[in-house]
């Protein structure tokens, strides 16, 4: 954060890095990915 990035991507289950983020800086955007599929575009 400190060095510009806005943006987390946190994969696998569960939202505990993303709750981190969040309590470091509310601003910043977060996003979690529990499957594979949910990342593969057609």
């Amino acid at each position: 954060i400190r060095d510009g990035a806005s943006r987390f991507v946190e994969i696998g289950p569960g939202k505990v890095l993303q709750g981190l983020v969040k309590r470091i800086d509310p601003a910043v955007s977060t996003a979690g990915v529990d499957k594979y599929g949910d990342i593969i575009k057609d």
